[in-house]
């Protein structure tokens, strides 16, 4: 519970409840990605299904710790996960990584990652317009998002190509702004405006 408190899971959460994973993904993360989990996480696993729990190692360095090999054995023959309700903490936050600054969380260019970062340039240059700095660093500004944003689409194109992809970090209380306003943006779509 401390470590997804630390990782601002719940903000993760709340972020990740208004996306889906494209059909189009067919579970690249689960089938190469590395799946570290700790030992509650593995015990739930291995009463989940003592077989596939076997896939998972020990890391040598740290007992508390473990790897799925990988594809993951939980992955069924659909590209949908069997313990998806009892996953392990960094399966429940992709595309989010966590890192080891403390401050931020990865954001993969992934599929799904990309939307995020799409909605999260949108707050970002929705943010910096209604701003009274001046127009010239207003115009900088918003260009150096709009290159960032391009970047990161150019990742999102070799994200089945390349082993190791550039992610976005976002610090934890943009985290927190970025849940808000896709709850704001979510809530004025569900609700008809009343004159």
């Amino acid at each position: 519970m401390a470590v997804k408190k630390a990782i601002h899971y719940s903000v993760i959460q709340n972020i990740l409840q208004y996306y889906e994973c494209p059909d189009t993904c067919k579970a690249y993360c689960c089938k190469n990605g590395r799946i570290h989990m700790l030992e509650d996480e593995f015990r739930i696993l291995t009463e989940l299904d003592p077989g596939k729990a076997k896939n998972i190692i020990t890391d040598t360095l740290a007992p508390d710790l473990h790897t799925m090999n990988t594809p993951c054995s939980f992955l069924n023959i659909t590209n949908r996960c069997d313990a998806y309700e009892k996953r392990p903490t960094v399966c429940g936050m992709y595309p989010f990584k966590m890192n080891s600054s403390g401050l931020s969380s990865g954001l993969q260019p992934c599929p799904l990652g990309f939307l995020i970062m799409k909605d999260f340039s949108s707050w970002i240059i929705d943010t910096i317009a209604k701003t009274d700095i001046p127009e010239d660093e207003k115009a900088a500004i918003l260009l150096q998002w709009q290159t960032t944003l391009e970047s990161y689409a150019v990742e999102l194109s070799e994200f089945y190509i390349k082993p190791i992809l550039k992610e976005m970090q976002i610090p934890f209380d943009e985290l927190d702004m970025l849940s808000m306003f896709l709850f704001s943006k979510h809530a004025l779509k569900a609700s008809p405006h009343v004159l």
